[in-house]
C-alpha cells in the first residue's frame, strides 16, 4: 500500500526472498553433475588464453632447458661377488669353508661401492684433476651444440682397460692429503658420486655398476676403473687384514702372558697380606652369621624396648593411675581388692547384729584400713617397676648395638678384602679366557693366510655406449606442459574463486534472489563501429553515445533492450508500472544509458513516456539528447510550477519527453524528499503513459532510497563481471528496508564472446544473416523507417 511504503519489511517476509531452485524438491543428481560440469568448463574456457599463455611459456623454458643439456651416455661393468671363506676348526682339525651369504657382508660391500673414498681413489687413479673433458662435458651446452651432437660421428672403438697404477685407500686418505688437494678433488668426487649407479641383480651374487657421462668413452673408463678399484681394496683388505691381524695377535698374546703371570702373583700376595686362606675362604660365611644373629637379637631389643618405652609413657602421661592396664593387670592390686571385698563382706555382717563399736568389727575396720593403704601404694610401685624393666631394655639394646656395629666393621673390612680378591680372580681368568681365544685365531691366520685369493672379480667389462640414455628431453617436456596446463587451471579456478563480481543471470539469482529483466551485451565494439559509419554526419548530427547502441536495430543491443521493454511491460499483472525508477549500487553501472535506450523502446511503441533526470549530483541525461540544462527538476522543486516550459521534447521521437535536471542544487537529498518531488511524480503519472527516473547510485547517496518510496517499481543495473555482490546485496538491502518495490536486474555490459553467453551472439548473427540472404526486414528496422 502506499502509506505501508516507508515501513521495513518483516524477517518473515525477508525469507521468502529466495531464488525458486531453493524450492525445487527431487533435482535430478545428473542434471546437478552436469550444471557443475558446464560450469567448470566456463571457466576453463573463460580463462583460456592465461592457460594456454602459461603452458606455452612453461614448456616452451622446459624445452629450451632441455634442449641445452648435452647427451648422457651410460657404461655398465658386472662383477661377481662370491661369499666369503671362513676358517672352522674342531678338535685340532683346521677346515677352510666357504661361508654362507651373508646379508651384513652384501650390504656392506655394495655400500663400499658408494663411499666417497672410493670415487677419490678413482679420480686420482684416472688422474681426472689433470682432464679437463671430464668436468667440462658435464656442464650445459647451447641448443646449437644439442643439435651438431645429434649428427655427429661418436667414435665406436672402446676404451682402453691397460693397466692402471692404483692409488691406495691409505694414499687417499685425508691426513695424507692437504686441504687444497681435498678442496680441488671435491667436485671430482661429487660428480663421480651423482653418475654412479649400483644395481645388485635379484637371486644372483651379481652386481652392476652403471657410470653416466656426457663422454662415451669417459664413461666406460670410469665404469671399469671402478670395479678395478673395489678389486683391489677388497684383496688390500684381506690380506692387509691378515698381516696387521697376525702382527697385532702376537702382541696381545705375550702382553697377555706376563699379565696372567703377574695377576697370579698379586692374588697370592693379597691372600697372604689380609690373612685370608690360600684354599676356600670359610671365615667370610662365618661372619656373616654372626652379623645376622647380632642382627636379630637388636631388632627383638629394639622391639621390646620401645614396648616397654611406650607403655611406661602412657603410664606417665595418664591423669588417672588407676586405668593404667599395666596397673589393672597386676596380680598383687587383684588381690588386695578381693581381700578387701570379703573384709567388706564379713564387717557387713557382723553390723547386722552388732554395732560399729564391737570389737569384732573395728578389728575388720583396721584390716580394711591397712589393705587400702597397701593398695594406694601399689599402682606406684607398678609404674616404679615399668621404668626398670625400660631402663634394663634400654641397655641390653645400646649392649647389642654397640656389639653388632663392632661385627659389621669387621665384616665390611672382610667383605672388601673378599670383594677385591673377586675382582683380581675374575680379571686374571677373563686373561686366561682371551689368551686361548687369541691363540685359537693365530692359528687359524696362519692357515689361511698362506692361500688368499680375492672373492670378487668382473664378470663383463664396461664398453664404450653407442646411444645416450639421456636426458629425456621429450618426457620432461610433455611433463612440463601436463603440469603447466594444471597449474593454469588451478590459477583460472583460483582467480574464479576471487571474482566476487556478478556475471550472470545465475549469479543473480544465486546471490541477489533476484529476476533478471534483461542482459545487456557489452557495447565497446558496437560503439566503435557506429562512430566509425558516422564519421562523415556532421558533429551537431551525430548522435549520442546511448541513442547509437539501439540505432541500428538488428544488433544484439538493440534486441536486448526490447526484451528489457518486454518484461516491464510484463512485470504486473493488470496493468504495467507506470513509474520507474533505474539506480545502480555504484557509479558507472550504465544506468543512464538504460534509463535513455529504455525511454526510447517505450516511445517506440506510440506511449507517451517522460524521462526526468532526477541525478542532481551529476546529471548526464542532456548529453546524450544534445538538450540544454538550463531549466529542470530542480527549478519546479524551488517553487516552479509551469511544467510545460520545463519538458522538452526529443525530435525524432516527438511523444518522449525529457525534463532534465536543470541547476544543480546545494541539497539535492532535501529537494528529492519534499512533497514538491512527490507531487510532481504524481501529476507526472498521470500525465504520461510511463514515467522514468534516473537517480544516482544507491550505495553512495540517499537519493535513490527517497524517490524509490514515490515509483511503482525500482529497476537495479548491475555492470556485469565488474560489480562486487557484496555491494550489490548491500544495496538491495538499503531499497528493501525503505520498503521499495524492486522489479528485477538489469545485468549490463556482459561480454558476448564469455561462454555463458556465446549462444546469444552466435544466435543473432546467425539469424540475421538468413535474414539479409531472403530479402527480409525485420520489425526494427520498419520502426526506424517510419522515424
Amino acid at each position: 500500500m502506499q502509506d505501508n511504503r516507508l515501513l521495513p519489511i518483516s524477517q518473515s517476509e525477508r525469507q521468502l526472498d529466495r531464488p525458486l531452485h531453493e524450492f525445487t524438491l527431487g533435482q535430478s543428481a545428473t542434471l546437478i553433475e552436469q550444471a557443475h560440469l558446464r560450469e567448470y568448463w566456463a571457466i576453463i574456457y573463460k580463462r583460456r588464453w592465461l592457460i594456454l599463455s602459461i603452458a606455452l611459456i612453461a614448456t616452451s623454458l622446459v624445452a629450451i632447458y632441455m634442449y641445452r643439456q648435452p647427451d648422457v651416455y651410460e657404461a655398465s661393468v658386472t662383477i661377481n661377488i662370491e661369499p666369503r671363506r671362513s676358517v672352522l676348526q674342531t678338535k685340532g682339525d683346521v677346515q677352510v669353508l666357504t661361508a654362507p651369504n651373508d646379508p651384513n657382508y652384501w650390504s656392506t660391500q655394495l655400500k663400499l661401492l658408494e663411499n666417497p673414498q672410493l670415487a677419490r681413489q678413482v679420480a686420482l687413479t684416472l688422474d681426472l684433476p689433470n682432464n679437463p673433458a671430464f668436468l667440462s662435458g658435464q656442464a650445459g651446452s647451447s641448443i646449437t651444440g644439442a643439435v651438431r651432437r645429434l649428427f655427429a660421428a661418436r667414435d665406436k672403438q672402446e676404451g682402453d682397460r691397460g693397466k692402471l697404477q692404483v692409488v691406495t685407500d691409505s694414499q687417499v686418505d685425508a691426513e695424507n692429503l692437504t686441504p687444497e688437494q681435498l678442496e680441488r678433488l671435491a667436485p671430482y668426487e661429487e660428480a663421480i658420486r651423482a653418475g654412479i649407479t649400483v644395481e645388485p641383480v635379484e637371486k644372483t651374487n651379481l652386481v652392476n655398476i652403471r657410470f653416466q657421462h656426457t663422454n662415451a668413452e669417459m664413461a666406460a673408463k670410469v665404469a671399469n676403473t671402478i670395479a678395478d678399484v673395489f678389486i683391489y681394496n677388497n684383496l688390500e683388505r684381506e690380506t692387509q687384514g691378515a698381516q696387521r691381524a697376525s702382527v697385532l695377535l702376537a702382541k696381545q698374546i705375550a702382553e697377555l702372558q706376563l699379565k696372567i703371570r703377574q695377576g697370579e702373583e698379586a692374588r697370592i700376595n693379597y691372600l697372604r697380606s689380609h690373612n685370608l686362606p690360600l684354599g676356600q675362604a670359610k671365615g667370610q660365611n662365618l661372619t656373616l652369621e654372626r652379623l645376622a644373629t647380632l642382627s636379630g637379637q637388636l631388632l627383638a631389643a629394639e622391639n621390646e624396648r620401645k614396648n616397654l618405652q611406650s607403655a611406661y609413657e602412657a603410664a606417665q602421661r595418664e591423669t588417672d593411675i588407676w586405668s593404667v592396664p599395666e596397673v589393672q593387670s597386676e596380680q598383687r592390686i587383684q588381690k588386695l581388692r578381693e581381700r578387701i571385698g570379703e573384709l567388706e563382706e564379713k564387717r557387713a555382717a557382723l553390723l547386722v547384729q552388732y554395732t560399729p563399736e564391737w570389737p569384732e568389727v573395728k578389728k575388720i575396720d583396721e584390716q580394711i584400713k591397712r589393705l587400702k593403704q597397701d593398695l594406694d601404694k601399689a599402682p606406684y610401685e607398678v609404674i616404679k617397676a615399668m621404668r626398670s624393666r625400660y631402663e634394663a631394655a634400654l641397655a641390653r639394646e645400646n649392649k647389642l648395638k654397640q656389639s653388632y656395629y663392632q661385627e659389621a666393621a669387621a665384616a665390611n673390612e672382610q667383605n672388601q678384602a673378599e670383594i677385591e680378591l673377586s675382582r683380581i680372580t675374575q680379571e686374571l681368568e677373563t686373561n686366561r679366557q682371551f689368551y686361548n681365544t687369541l691363540f685359537q685365531r693365530q692359528k687359524e691366520l696362519e692357515i689361511t693366510s698362506n692361500d688368499r685369493a680375492s672373492n670378487i672379480k668382473v664378470e663383463t667389462p664396461a664398453h664404450v655406449p653407442q646411444e645416450p640414455v639421456g636426458p629425456k628431453r621429450l618426457r620432461n617436456i610433455l611433463i612440463a606442459l601436463l603440469v603447466a596446463l594444471g597449474a593454469g587451471i588451478g590459477l583460472a579456478f583460483l582467480l574464479d574463486y576471487l571474482d566476487d563480481s556478478l556475471k550472470s543471470a545465475e549469479d543473480v539469482d544465486r546471490y541477489l534472489h533476484l529476476p533478471t529483466l534483461a542482459l545487456i551485451p557489452a557495447p565497446r565494439a558496437e560503439r566503435q563501429r557506429l562512430l566509425r559509419a558516422k564519421e562523415d554526419v556532421p558533429e551537431e548530427q551525430k548522435e549520442k553515445t546511448a541513442l547509437a547502441l539501439i540505432s541500428d536495430v538488428r544488433s544484439p543491443i538493440t534486441e536486448a533492450y526490447r526484451h528489457l521493454r518486454t518484461q516491464l511491460l510484463l512485470s504486473q499483472a493488470g496493468q504495467p508500472p507506470r513509474t520507474l525508477l533505474l539506480t545502480s549500487s555504484q557509479p558507472s553501472e550504465g544506468k543512464t544509458t538504460t534509463a535513455v535506450n529504455m525511454a526510447v523502446m517505450l516511445a517506440q511503441m506510440g506511449a507517451e513516456v517522460l524521462l526526468i533526470d532526477c541525478d542532481l549530483r551529476r546529471p548526464r541525461i542532456h548529453t546524450h539528447f544534445n538538450l540544454a540544462n538550463v531549466r529542470g527538476v530542480a527549478n519546479y522543486l524551488a517553487g516552479e510550477r509551469d511544467t510545460e516550459s520545463l519538458i522538452q521534447t526529443h525530435a525524432p521521437l516527438p511523444n518522449l519527453k525529457i525534463m532534465t535536471s536543470g541547476p544543480v542544487p546545494p541539497s539535492p537529498a532535501e529537494l528529492l524528499g519534499s512533497d514538491e518531488m512527490r507531487r510532481l511524480v504524481a501529476e507526472m503519472s498521470a500525465r504520461f503513459a510511463h514515467v522514468i527516473i534516473d537517480s544516482p547510485p544507491v550505495v553512495s547517496f540517499t537519493d535513490a532510497a527517497i524517490l524509490s518510496t514515490m515509483v511503482d517499481g525500482v529497476v537495479l543495473i548491475v555492470h556485469g563481471g565488474r560489480s562486487s555482490r557484496a555491494v550489490v546485496r548491500r544495496a538491495k538491502r538499503l531499497l528493501q528496508d525503505v520498503g521499495a518495490h524492486i522489479i528485477g536486474v538489469v545485468l549490463n555490459n556482459v561480454k558476448l564472446d564469455a561462454h555463458d553467453y556465446q549462444y546469444y551472439a552466435s544466435y543473432y548473427a546467425a539469424y540475421y544473416d538468413e535474414e539479409k540472404e531472403n530479402g527480409e526486414v525485420p520489425e526494427g528496422a520498419a520502426e526506424k523507417g517510419a522515424r
